[in-house]
């Protein structure tokens, strides 16, 4: 199984990275760009964890977003410890291009196999995920 899932995510991957033309974005960048626009106003932790980056890979790939003016860091009022990260405009742009180019990948993927079930594949998907985000496995 582990096989196919990263296939899956390797193939997404490549085929995503012809289809853009912002070569500076590449990799788990481009992974934190889609992130964020669904869930802006996270920490640093918060991020890492969900995503599951090494906290100083996530630091790195954040100062390079953050220096090429895609992402935000604050610091939170109620604890200056903290970063609360978020795209800047620029990056809410981009962020929608690779969204559409990533969803556009997924449903060419289903219109070439019609024996896959979209819906219930996102559902599987879904409950995975949720399932790792929450501890239990």
């Amino acid at each position: 199984m582990s096989a196919s899932i990263s296939g899956i995510y390797r193939h997404s991957k490549i085929d995503f990275n012809r289809q853009t033309m912002e070569e500076s974005v590449r990799g788990t960048q481009n992974d934190l760009i889609m992130y964020l626009s669904d869930h802006p106003g996270l920490s640093q932790r918060q991020i890492a964890k969900d995503l599951c980056i090494d906290p100083s890979l996530l630091a790195r790939d954040l100062k390079i977003l953050t220096d090429s003016g895609y992402v935000t860091r604050q610091q939170n009022e109620a604890d200056r410890r903290v970063n609360v990260i978020n795209l800047s405009e620029t990056g809410v742009k981009l962020a929608k291009t690779r969204i559409a180019a990533i969803n556009k990948w997924w449903s060419d993927l289903f219109a070439q196999n019609p024996g896959i079930d979209p819906d219930a594949f996102h559902k599987e998907l879904r409950a995975v995920y949720n399932k790792l985000l929450a501890g239990d496995r």
